[in-house]
């Protein structure tokens, strides 16, 4: 047996931890810490809303839990839709999903064999519905070299994910003004966001973003807009061939420009809109909105969002 192996069969809650600031809450072994991912040099830091990395370290061997906020609802059955979802999607050569009795608004379930070909090894995989119908995910992975000891990490995976909790925290989407706040904490600019809109902010060393998030069905389509401020913007539609190109005249912070839409026509692929434009905002400073959808059925709120993006 491994050394995480030993901690699941001995297994000690530990004090509390907070996951995505006070959505939910877990008790992991003592000695458990969050720690967040590495910043990259020109990337963003991680809003603690969207993600909550928490490391324990045993004898060598290494447990990661990662909590991620989807902004994905189930308003039905919600073992039925996540275990839809997860056969949806692929699995190395032979392994399967099994069952993890959890308490609560929650499903979960281990995968075997393990996948010891990565770097990161999954062991378990949990969706929590938290005080609404919006979804968490939670999901364990080990070290390789903890990986030789399936049943004693599957029992460890089961005792750490029956200590969830739903904190009091909700995804925060009700109409209302979003602010974006620049480097220097003051707030620079704002716009009015329909219901089911979630903003959260990003700092990266010398711009900030407004991530906006409509909540969405777990299986329905992603739908997601951004304003960024900072000197460097990086425009997405030169990425893409100029036939699925088009411009329309429009307007962004009340200054004329372009509002440039991308229809990606590749065979097979999924509908997916994209639009974004781009002004000057003074002092070396850009403002550029983007946002992107598969449905077309929120293209109006899409519109309606980016069009009051407007100063403090």
């Amino acid at each position: 047996m491994g050394a995480l192996g030993r901690v699941g069969g001995a297994f000690v809650a530990g004090p509390e931890l907070s996951l995505l600031d006070g959505r939910l809450g877990i008790a992991p072994p003592d000695g458990a810490r969050v720690e967040a991912r590495p910043q990259s040099l020109m990337g963003v830091a991680a809003s603690a809303r969207t993600e909550t990395r928490v490391v324990y370290d045993v004898d060598g061997e290494r447990l990661v839990l990662l909590a991620t906020e989807l902004f994905r609802t189930v308003a039905g059955d919600l073992g039925a839709t996540v275990g839809a979802t997860l056969a949806s999607g692929p699995l190395p050569a032979g392994q399967r999903l099994v069952p993890i009795p959890v308490p609560g608004d929650a499903v979960a379930y281990g995968y075997l064999p393990l996948d010891t070909t990565r770097q990161a090894v999954p062991i378990a995989d949990a969706f929590v519905r938290a005080g609404d119908a919006s979804i968490v995910r939670v999901q364990l992975f080990v070290s390789p070299n903890a990986a030789g000891d399936p049943d004693g990490l599957a029992g460890l995976a089961a005792r750490i994910l029956s200590t969830v909790t739903p904190g009091g925290r909700k995804p925060g989407a009700a109409a209302g003004t979003r602010t974006l706040a620049g480097l220097d904490g003051r707030p620079v600019l704002a716009l009015d966001a329909p219901a089911g809109w979630v903003a959260y902010q990003e700092f990266g060393l010398s711009f900030a973003v407004l991530r906006l998030r409509r909540l969405t069905p777990l299986d329905g389509p992603y739908v997601a807009g951004s304003v960024y401020r900072g000197s460097a913007p990086s425009l997405v539609h030169t990425a893409f061939p100029q036939d699925a190109v088009t411009r329309t005249g429009g307007r962004l912070l009340g200054l004329p420009t372009d509002w440039i839409h991308v229809f990606p026509k590749d065979d097979g692929a999924p509908p997916r809109h994209l639009r974004e434009a781009l002004v000057e905002d003074g002092g070396g400073q850009f403002v550029h909105a983007m946002a992107e959808t598969g449905d077309v059925a929120y293209e109006q709120e899409i519109d309606a969002l980016l069009g009051s993006v407007r100063r403090c």
